[in-house]
């Protein structure tokens, strides 16, 4: 389960909310993602009112539409925004007035390139339609396995930009393509379904490439520097009340979203990777390797060269965690 294909518009009037100082008052924020279990601790910390102890009264909006994401978190119609951190970055690259708050989550399986029999490495993909969406974070997945695993480039394969990864998958399992980028639940369906299918590539090989993060408004996090801790407290408190209650956590997790239940959600957690205070510490130390900000230049980067970006200095994007 990734997303749904409803689409929820944001209210005329939450576009012109009015937030109160963070200063014994209530402070009223607006956050914003789509139907995926990555995000979805968000509910938990609603639920178990981690938010209200901390003076805030959070309205979740679900918002498929991620075309508009951009537009939302710089206007300020939205204050916090959780989507993967690649296209956290090149919104970040074009123009986009946000900060980088904490990461949520890392696929480590759930997102996968899965092929038919013939197809017994990338190389062998090599004039084969391949289906994927272009739009999805697991693009920068796929090129990044492409570039480390084969000897292909992108313009090697048939590359069938579908808009959506889940018709991707569906592409793949109605026999209309050689191969395609796909996530759960279809991974799993597909690997079931379709005879000889396999695995070429799993996001547990690529664990950097595909995380999730939540990005606050710039204005707002300025003159609300206690709300952006507080968010994050609530977090923080969220993945450790889902560490030590799973199957209560997965139904609160599953409610937050329409037609999605406790069972999708356990499944979907059997992919990922969820990051809490120590997992955030970890990450935020500029001294590794692997730290979040060495993964994000990467990404940088690599979107830079791709002309997707215009510029790979994330210096301001990451100004409230150095």
């Amino acid at each position: 389960m990734k997303k749904s294909s409803l689409l929820t518009v944001l209210p005329a009037a939450l576009l012109c909310t009015s937030l109160t100082a963070f200063a014994g008052e209530t402070a009223d924020v607006t956050m914003a993602f789509c139907t995926w279990t990555g995000y979805s601790p968000m509910f938990i910390a609603q639920e178990q009112g981690y938010f209200e102890e901390a003076g805030l009264n959070v309205d979740i909006q679900v918002i498929e539409d991620e075309s508009t994401y951009a537009a939302l978190i710089t206007q300020g119609s939205v204050q916090f925004l959780a989507t993967a951190q690649d296209p956290n970055i090149k919104m970040y690259a074009n123009g986009a007035t946000s900060r980088f708050v904490l990461t949520m989550d890392a696929s480590v399986g759930a997102d996968g390139l899965v092929a038919t029999a013939d197809i017994a490495t990338l190389d062998d993909l090599a004039g084969k339609k391949i289906a994927l969406d272009k739009s999805a974070s697991s693009y920068y997945f796929f090129l990044t396995a492409l570039e480390n695993g084969s000897s292909l480039s992108e313009e090697d394969i048939e590359v069938i930009d579908m808009g959506d990864t889940t018709e991707a998958g569906l592409a793949f399992m109605s026999g209309n393509v050689d191969a395609a980028i796909m996530w759960e639940p279809e991974l799993s369906e597909a690997l079931e379904s379709v005879e000889g299918a396999h695995a070429l590539v799993t996001s547990a090989d690529y664990p950097e490439t595909i995380l999730d993060s939540l990005v606050v408004n710039t204005k707002f996090a300025e003159e609300n520097p206690g709300v952006v801790d507080a968010v994050a407290e609530a977090w923080y408190k969220a993945v450790d009340f889902l560490n030590e209650n799973p199957e209560e956590a997965y139904e609160m997790m599953a409610g937050g979203f329409e037609e999605v239940t406790a069972e999708d959600v356990a499944s979907d957690v059997s992919g990922l990777e969820f990051y809490g205070r120590d997992e955030n510490a970890s990450l935020n130390d500029e001294s590794s390797e692997k730290s979040i900000f060495a993964i994000s230049q990467d990404m940088a980067d690599f979107w830079m060269e791709k002309g997707e970006c215009e510029t790979d200095d994330l210096t301001d994007f990451f100004s409230l965690v150095k």
